[in-house]
């Protein structure tokens, strides 16, 4: 399993033990001046896209994961 894939992992789990309101209100990464909340990055990282890559960066320099 590469560290992106372990990564993509951790925020997954973590995601899906979250309260339905933090899901889709509360902003976890600011990416390219857009806010991303945890709704809107895990479609991001789920698709494996660029923006998810870096919100996985983001959420584990805050040590968020």
């Amino acid at each position: 399993m590469t560290e992106n894939q372990l990564l993509k992992s951790k925020f997954l789990k973590a995601f899906a033990n979250l309260p339905e309101k933090v899901k889709s209100e509360e902003v976890i990464a600011v990416v390219d001046g857009q806010p991303y909340t945890w709704l809107a990055a895990a479609i991001e990282v789920k698709n494996e896209s660029i923006t998810g890559q870096k919100i996985l960066k983001i959420v584990t320099e805050l040590e968020i994961l």
